[in-house]
């Protein structure tokens, strides 16, 4: 795909100009090679943090987006390799079709297979064990489960004769696992480290996958790396990449030129809503509201403001639902194409909030959700932002009710960070911001 949209860029500038270009091999074949590169290091080869067909395709403009800044530079720096500019936007243009299509497709069709053969997972382990575990992992909805209780897995290992049972058969719940054709088998304790080896071996004739699933091992707002000392294995727990010094300092330049770039790109519109506004004499044209941000520390948003004055004088606080009949006229159209939150690019700019993050809250409800959610407050490792990841994935006026699940879409933001992670959130944000989709 990405070989034949560098040969429809030449082709088609070379017949609209009239003429070839001269040493387009060399720059379409280093073009080539930079994206891959920072598809890789995209984590694009792997399964990623790309959910849909369409995140797939958000996920892929993202990359060949950031993959052009190298190639501007390179191409500047060695001006005998470079290509013209107007054949590198289209280039750019071509793959994401080409690329971005496939991808998407690609990603329709392992999920049409998925569906078509479900799953078929085991877990065994103490009951207790096995519903801790059931809860915690990502199970999609046409996989099927099975449940096998075993008060202690050792006893039963270690009664087993490799030399006379070889294929492990004494093993109640492995062989109910290959009975059932398991395609995993997952174990809320970890067998004995002599019995593992022929476990793996026998497993692997049957395509079945082994994982272990302790209760007490769960990824929350830490990563996980697995290191030996010796004989011994070592589960290391790490602060998460999300909440490193180099992750802050890389996001809070992304903040400051982005956040600059919108800023002069939409102060035409910030002004004539300024002056609507103002002509209706009923209030300031600014509404500052005090918001939760990055470690519980207190702020002002900036928003423009939607309802009357004394809109809350009567009610107190409540949570803001679609059609808030509390808003003005122009509050209802500023609230359905999002443009209310513009002014939070300043926010931005004096880093209380960045572009990406989870949305932040008022003082009262985050009082109130940390006290049936255990987690809430993990939230607030990371700046807050303008948009994130539960903005993209859910409306933006969810009803309250749905805390727990736009919760979960944060902390996953959290626990899956990276660079292109931001940029395929902005990209998301700015689609559904031109279609209109995250009222």
């Amino acid at each position: 795909m990405f070989m034949a949209s560098a040969y429809g860029a030449v082709t088609l500038m070379s017949r609209l100009r009239h003429a070839p270009e001269h040493g387009v091999l060399i720059s379409a074949a280093v073009s080539i090679l930079i994206w891959i590169i920072v598809f890789q290091l995209a984590g694009l080869y792997q399964r990623s943090f790309a959910l849909s067909m369409r995140d797939e395709f958000y996920c892929t403009v993202a990359a060949l987006t950031v993959g052009i800044a190298p190639q501007v530079v390179l191409f500047t720096l060695v001006p005998s390799i470079a290509t013209s500019r107007l054949v590198l936007l289209t280039s750019l243009i071509l793959s994401i079709a080409a690329v971005g299509g496939s991808r998407a497709l690609g990603h329709a069709l392992r999920d049409t297979v998925n569906r078509r053969r479900p799953r078929r997972v085991t877990i065994v382990g103490q009951p207790d064990r096995i519903e801790s575990a059931l809860t915690s992992l990502n199970f999609a909805a046409t996989d099927q489960i099975l449940r096998l209780e075993a008060d202690d897995i050792d006893d039963v290992v270690g009664l087993i004769n490799i030399s006379e049972d070889p294929r492990l058969d004494g093993i109640p719940w492995f062989r109910a696992a290959k009975q059932w054709n398991s395609d995993i088998l997952i174990l809320t304790e970890v067998v004995h480290p002599d019995l593992l080896p022929h476990l793996l071996e026998v497993a692997a004739q049957y395509r079945i996958k082994i994982a272990f699933a302790p209760p007490r091992l769960k990824r929350q707002a830490f990563s996980l790396s697995f290191e030996t000392s010796g004989h011994q294995a070592l589960i290391v727990p790490r602060p998460l990449r999300a909440t490193s010094a180099p992750t802050m300092l890389v996001k809070r330049i992304f903040d400051l030129v982005f956040g600059s770039m919108m800023l002069l790109v939409f102060s035409p519109v910030m002004a004539l809503v300024a002056l609507l506004i103002w002509l209706g004499h009923d209030g300031p044209i600014f509404y500052r509201q005090t918001r939760v941000g990055l470690g519980g520390q207190f702020f002002d948003i900036f928003k423009f403001r939607t309802m009357p004055v004394a809109a809350e004088t009567d009610t107190g606080p409540i949570w803001t639902q679609h059609g808030d009949s509390r808003a003005t006229r122009l509050g209802t159209v500023l609230r359905r194409t999002s443009i209310d939150e513009l002014p939070q690019l300043l926010n931005v700019l004096r880093g209380e909030m960045s572009m990406v993050g989870p949305r932040p809250e008022r003082p009262m409800f985050v009082e109130v959700f940390r006290r049936y959610l255990p987690r809430y407050d993990e939230r607030l490792l990371v700046p807050p932002g303008l948009t994130g990841w539960s903005h993209v994935q859910m409306k933006r006026n969810a009803p309250i009710s749905d805390i727990a699940e736009r919760l979960s879409h944060d902390l996953y933001y959290i626990e899956n960070y990276s660079f292109l992670m931001d940029i395929s959130i902005v990209v998301k944000t700015a689609a559904e911001f031109l279609f209109q989709r995250a009222a």
